[in-house]
């Protein structure tokens, strides 16, 4: 053998490797944060940023890996970072920089500052963070994805099985550690139960995505009555509302007639998806035209009837300002009438920063939806059409033979878990929601790897 080829062979040896290297840390990595988010999840959920944050800078390398990845997600990424860009701009902190105030000093004295020491960790930086994690799960092989996925459902039982436990025992087990470690107001407990079981609620469909490619509906069952129970017990009806409409379109998508000619089921969720964005607004103004929101309010539960004053108040200080809104994080000082923030994210991003946030907002929205459409792709599979229609003991048109159209109604039903939230919950900028959403697209994207290894190995 001559000494180029040697040369050539050894060279391909260190090539396969690196390769083999690169993507064990890259499994080890997320073995850990995903093992973690467990635990960090039942701990405190509102400092899911921090793992973020540590998972996202030993993932930075994948942001410059595949070209791929850049192509697919480029739309979400521009139009996060422009609606990110306008709260910067539109902050006191840019207004006082623009007038010559020091960096220091307009910082200090900015809303980008809460009370006292504690200060919000800029969501421009954890966004880039965030890609970095959900390019390096994207980087994953099946089988790779497969073995962590397995693992991570694991980690997820054993959440939902203490969610059952603290739902039946009235929060025994964070009563135990609140009079023994931290001394946590009760009231404080419950907020962190009911935060503990979004972040569950929001990992629920990639699990249900993979358990039933293995064919273990069981496990589902039980994070299912978890869920439930614990959304009971600490009176987030919300978390009900979401999961029944995750729930609806799922079974929707599912069994749309393929032989239907129209809109695809993700185009029909594109444009209902504009509803929450750019008539939400416009429904709670034409309530208080009219006299309903104040009559209503008697035949709501009183946390209902909050939501409802809320959304009024907001619209009312959203209607002095309605171009470019008051600035970022302005809602926080209304309180008490909006404490921290309006509790819906298309209120908030009007109120703050006017229509074009609003609309940048619902554009996301809409593309989201819309680029799920998966009818014109042509998915050549592993696997054949029979051995799939095997899978489901019946038999089914062609094109449920494409994995894609397969995978699509959990995809969107997670879409529309995080939406709901979103609208009727939480506002904007709330960081720990924002890096939870993080968290479900890449386990999103770990189910789809981790599903689609899975009905291979069974077939």
């Amino acid at each position: 053998m001559t000494q180029d080829k040697l040369g050539l062979l050894s060279a391909n040896r260190n090539k396969s490797l690196w390769r083999r290297t690169r993507e064990g840390y890259t499994s080890w990595v997320l073995y850990g944060g995903l093992t973690i988010f467990g635990l960090w999840a039942y701990v405190s959920t509102t400092g899911l940023p921090a793992l973020l944050l540590l998972i996202g800078l030993l993932s930075l390398g994948h942001l410059f890996r595949s070209h791929g990845s850049w192509r697919t997600f480029a739309p979400f990424i521009a139009l996060t970072a422009l609606l990110l860009l306008l709260g910067l701009l539109r902050s006191d902190f840019a207004e006082a920089v623009m007038r010559g105030v020091p960096l220091a000093e307009a910082y200090k004295g900015s809303q980008l500052v809460i009370t006292g020491d504690v200060t919000i960790t800029v969501p421009m930086v954890l966004w880039v963070i965030a890609w970095a994690s959900i390019f390096g799960a994207r980087s994953l092989s099946d089988a790779r994805a497969y073995a962590l996925f397995k693992w991570f459902a694991y980690v997820l039982m054993a959440l939902a099985v203490v969610q059952f436990m603290e739902a039946v025992s009235h929060f025994g087990l964070r009563q135990m550690l609140s009079a023994n470690v931290s001394k946590s107001r009760d009231n404080m407990l419950i907020v962190g139960f009911a935060n503990t079981n979004c972040a569950l609620l929001m990992m629920f469909w990639p699990l249900v995505m993979v358990q039933m490619a293995r064919g273990k509906p069981v496990t589902v069952a039980l994070t299912a009555v978890a869920l439930i129970a614990a959304a009971f017990a600490s009176d987030t009806n919300a978390q009900l509302l979401a999961l029944a409409a995750s729930a609806a379109v799922f079974f929707a998508v599912k069994y749309w007639p393929r032989t239907l000619k129209g809109p695809a089921p993700e185009r029909v969720m594109a444009a209902l998806s504009l509803m929450p964005m750019l008539l939400f607004p416009a429904i709670i103004y034409g309530l208080m035209q009219n006299g309903l929101a104040q009559k209503i309010k008697t035949d709501l539960l009183p946390s209902w009837a909050a939501r409802i004053d809320i959304w009024t108040f907001a619209v009312s200080r959203a209607l002095e300002k309605p171009i470019w809104g008051w600035g970022y994080e302005t809602s926080r000082r209304f309180d008490p009438m909006i404490p921290n923030h309006p509790h819906d994210m298309a209120l908030q991003a009007w109120l703050e920063l006017g229509l074009p946030g609003l609309v940048l907002l619902a554009v996301f929205w809409f593309w989201l939806f819309w680029n799920m459409d998966v009818r014109g792709e042509v998915v050549e599979e592993e696997v054949r059409a029979d051995g799939l229609r095997a899978l489901d003991h019946k038999s089914h048109a062609p094109a449920e033979g494409n994995l894609a159209l397969r995978f699509r109604p959990y995809l969107m039903a997670q879409t529309t878990c995080f939406l709901v939230i979103g609208t009727i919950s939480y506002g904007l900028w709330r960081a720990w929601f924002y890096c939870l959403g993080a968290f479900a697209v890449m386990a999103a994207i770990l189910a789809v790897k981790a599903a689609r290894q899975s009905i291979k190995l069974r077939i």
